[in-house]
């Protein structure tokens, strides 16, 4: 790939790389032509296939996709604002707003778990800046943590990152002689099924964002929940605490299997949290119903006796069932104390699913840089395969029984070198890089599986 110019366009000065992958990269810029030297974010594109007639038709369709992008940016605040957009080398540039702020795999990664009313007030945001961009007649195609961005001036959450013109680099002439794609957009977990096999509707972006939801409750991927095969419902309840039933009811049917059974538009979505959101009063609006409303005015004079007998009746209640639950958690506490700490965390541990497909291809982390993005929804064990991969690539044996094990299974692995004798110079100043990006993150996030 050619070297991009430091001040790119004669007109934007490159600061620094933001992230890249196999569509291209993004950069952070500044806008050396603008007054106040506005900082802007431009991504860097590349067509799959280098064939003349197809860099024509890929130039036509950019152009049509820019326009749209565009629209969208000017008639949402929550979209990005596109600024301009460019071919150099036969590589395709879109210059976009800059969003100050924090995607929401970061914000999960920094904070851990997040509430049901950060969750209901993030969808309640979202949702109408999807239902805009459905009116478009656009799908997104890869709504996920990391491509939604907390704004850091007003809190509003950003859409970013559509899945269009990444299609659009993936045109390819088939041995028919027809246009098409070559790739899905999406990322694994977070899509459908139907936009898995290359065909999305609107009704797959509220999947994707039904799954992004769960993925702030739970904080665990979508790949590792598990799935209840006779109905096809995802089952992630589990992993939560105090949920409502009204806000699982929404995501159950957001992430239905079936497009159809679904939420057919985001304005229906958003209605249905709406209502469910107001559907069960909690204890202490039942309790404040009817009491005084200004100084001074009394119990008495604000409601019936039989009101005032309900009310009574209703705090006994409460006082019993609150003091029931504080007791049986000091037993509890009291009995767990009494078993010793090794043997429980013995019993609970359970190694975790590997979702890497039997000879994953693990080449690229020796091609280009890793990024947390890359990472962000592997477990502890995945995380160790993924770095170790790098020294599996040249032949060494590991001491651990599931790395072994996993590396064994692979086609393409040689064992050669036991892990003293392993030389480490083997590995290319990229590859050496790539294992101390990965350790690190692990350490960061304590997602290290063999110690």
């Amino acid at each position: 790939m050619p070297m991009i110019p430091e001040l790119l366009n004669n007109r934007y000065l490159l600061l620094q790389q933001l992230g890249g992958g196999g569509f291209g990269d993004t950069f952070l810029a500044e806008d050396t032509n603008m007054p106040s030297k506005r900082r802007c974010v431009i991504k860097q594109l590349k067509p799959i296939e280098n064939k003349p007639e197809v860099y024509q038709l890929v130039k036509e369709r950019f152009a049509r996709e820019a326009v749209v992008l565009e629209e969208l940016g000017e008639g949402n605040h929550q979209i990005p604002k596109l600024y301009a957009y460019f071919t150099i080398n036969e590589q395709f540039y879109l210059v976009q707003e800059w969003i100050a702020g924090q995607t929401l795999g970061k914000k999960l990664q920094l904070e851990g778990v997040q509430s049901e009313s950060f969750v209901r007030d993030f969808l309640q945001e979202i949702l109408p800046v999807l239902d805009y961009v459905h009116s478009k007649k656009m799908v997104h195609r890869d709504i996920k943590p990391d491509n939604i961005i907390i704004r850091q001036s007003d809190g509003k959450p950003v859409l970013i990152d559509f899945g269009a013109v990444k299609e659009t680099m993936g045109t390819i002439i088939n041995s028919h002689g027809s246009t098409t794609s070559s790739i899905v957009i999406g990322t694994s977990g977070f899509m459908p099924a139907e936009q898995a096999a290359g065909r999305p509707v609107y009704a797959s972006d509220l999947y994707s964002l039904g799954m992004t939801a769960i993925y702030l409750l739970t904080h665990r991927s979508p790949k590792t929940l598990d799935i209840d095969h006779q109905t096809g419902e995802i089952l992630w309840q589990q992993y939560t605490l105090n949920i409502s039933p009204s806000l699982v009811r929404v995501l159950n049917k957001a992430v239905q299997s079936h497009w159809c059974d679904r939420y057919q538009t985001a304005n229906e979505m958003l209605e249905a949290l709406k209502l469910n959101s107001n559907l069960i009063p909690s204890t202490i609006s039942l309790l404040a119903h009817n009491y005084p409303k200004e100084p001074g005015e009394t119990l008495a004079q604000n409601t019936t006796p039989l009101q005032q007998i309900n009310r009574k009746f209703l705090i006994i209640v409460c006082g019993i069932i609150i003091s029931t639950l504080v007791s049986i958690q000091i037993i509890y506490r009291s009995v767990l104390h009494w078993f010793p700490r090794t043997e429980l965390k013995q019993s609970i541990v359970v190694t975790p699913k590997i979702n890497f497909p039997k000879n994953y291809d693990f080449t690229w982390i020796s091609k280009r840089q890793v990024t947390d993005a890359d990472l962000f929804d592997k477990n502890a064990l995945e995380l160790d395969i993924l770095r170790n991969s790098i020294y599996a690539r040249y032949g060494r044996r590991f001491k651990s029984q599931e790395l072994q094990q996993y590396f064994s299974s692979q086609s393409w692995y040689r064992p050669i070198y036991s892990p003293e004798s392993f030389p480490d110079n083997l590995l290319t100043p990229l590859e050496q890089k790539n294992v101390a990006y990965i350790l690190e993150y692990q350490e960061r996030n304590d997602l290290r599986w063999v110690r």
